[in-house]
């Protein structure tokens, strides 16, 4: 016997809100590596690229332990670039974005060493050169300490000369033009220059006696 169309369509309403509750109740996805992601933290609605860039970067040590603090594991690094790499395009500029807002400067320790800075101008030499060196050291962004930690590891110098050069088709294509993301570009730009500083490589004469890998390269 066929449904009655009025009972037909209630119960298809009633179906669909039902359905739509338990779907507005999961928490936000994000599409990587062709699966979805979803956030544990629901309540105070943290994306995963939150909850990924709040596990692989670290807070910027105290003035006083930067010698001392012990860098994180490696695994955090590889974290990093393996999930960097599975976000499609337009999901990378909102990652870098996240990534230069969120995790750059402390704005607000920097202003206040800056008020101290002036308060020294009357003091000895050494307490104004202090001052400058912590000043100096507030103004490292907390991205700059992961592209550190990440050039250590396997593939992670490649990995960062990729990164750039998507940072510069953001900036040329003005995918987005935030002042963050050139501040972001400007500090791997000064890491890799100093990275690939003429002074630190290492000239060889290439012959057919040289290895197998580098003529092969070569050849490529």
């Amino acid at each position: 016997m066929k449904p009655n169309p009025v009972t037909w369509a209630v119960r298809s309403s009633v179906r669909f809100w039902r359905h739509r509750a338990v779907f507005k109740g999961l928490p936000e996805a994000s599409s990587v590596n062709g699966g979805r992601w979803f956030s544990a933290s629901t309540g105070k609605g943290v994306s995963v690229m939150e909850e990924i860039l709040a596990r692989v970067v670290v807070p910027l040590p105290s003035y006083e332990t930067r010698d001392k603090s012990p860098p994180p594991p490696e695994s955090t690094s590889l974290e990093f670039m393996n999930f960097y790499r599975g976000l499609e395009k337009e999901s990378k500029v909102d990652f870098l974005s996240k990534l230069s807002q969120e995790c750059g400067v402390d704005h607000k320790t920097v202003s206040e060493l800056a008020v101290k800075l002036l308060d020294t101008q009357r003091r000895d030499q050494a307490t104004i050169l202090q001052a400058e060196d912590r000043l100096r050291y507030s103004l490292t962004p907390r991205y700059k300490q992961l592209f550190s930690h990440v050039s250590r590891v396997e593939g992670g110098v490649k990995f960062l000369v990729d990164l750039r050069a998507d940072l510069l088709e953001i900036l040329t294509s003005k995918a987005s033009d935030s002042p963050h993301i050139r501040d972001l570009n400007s500090a791997l730009k000064s890491l890799l220059s100093e990275w690939f500083s003429v002074g630190l490589l290492r000239l060889e004469r290439i012959t057919w006696q040289s290895p197998c890998e580098v003529l092969q390269k070569i050849s490529q």
